[in-house]
């Protein structure tokens, strides 16, 4: 390797994780310093400002130590600033010193973020909604989602010791507004069923066999209002 090289790497080592990598030779630590804070500074201020919740649970200590691990270990896959977010999530799934409701936390956090910036293209749609017998149409940007914690309801006050299974639907509506639905089980699935491309009707067919609805004539009235529900709040936004 290339002294050029050598120094590189021990530069960059050092501004990492300058508790165990030294700083390289001849170099002025006030120099040297300006670096290190700069660096710090700048990922702790994106992933405060993306994360409150999370940084708001765990509290300042922990807080610093997990984005000091974060520069530390994490090998990004983005050299853009805007990505550091969703590498912060990565990082987290991985690291064995995050609790998993804290990792699940960031993912709910940053989902928010990815929902608001989702490049998207116009979708035809029936100039008369029918969400039976045509195929209801998501908002186009939009994340379906299920977690092992209640993550919308975790704050300084409330850490789960439990696993709670919680399904979200997180869409952006035509006013660039990001909004979240907390979901049943079932209509998680009907949503997961309409994702694939089939009628209302299809999708609540094939919902009544998988639980075995007694009355399935039922479950499609019943699925239709709940169909019409959402259409309302604008997370389908019509059909076709």
């Amino acid at each position: 390797m290339l002294d050029f090289q050598q120094y590189q790497q021990a530069f960059t080592a050092h501004i990492r994780d300058p508790k165990n990598n030294p700083k390289p030779e001849n170099v002025d630590d006030e120099r040297m310093a300006v670096y290190r804070e700069g660096v710090y500074n700048n990922i702790f201020e994106s992933a405060s400002v993306c994360f409150p919740v999370c940084q708001a649970t765990v509290g300042v200590v922990d807080w610093q130590a997990t984005v000091r691990r974060f520069i530390a270990c994490h090998h990004a896959s983005s050299p853009i600033f805007r990505d550091i977010p969703h590498e912060f999530v990565v990082f987290l799934e991985s690291d064995a010193e995050t609790p998993d409701y804290i990792q699940q936390l960031a993912h709910y956090e940053w989902v928010e973020l990815a929902v608001a910036g989702m490049q998207t293209e116009t979708q035809p749609l029936s100039k008369a909604t029918d969400l039976l017998n045509e195929i209801p149409v998501l908002a186009p940007a939009h994340k379906l989602l299920a977690y092992d914690y209640p993550v919308h309801k975790i704050s300084a006050q409330f850490k789960p010791d439990q696993q709670e299974a919680t399904h979200l639907l997180v869409f952006r509506n035509a006013a660039f507004e990001v909004n979240f639905i907390e979901l049943n089980p079932m209509v998680y699935v009907l949503l997961e069923f309409i994702k694939q491309g089939i009628t209302g009707k299809q999708a609540l067919t094939e919902l009544a066999k998988q639980i075995q609805h007694p009355e399935p004539q039922a479950m499609i009235a019943f699925g239709l209002s709940i169909l019409s529900d959402l259409n309302r709040q604008h997370a389908l936004i019509g059909s076709r």
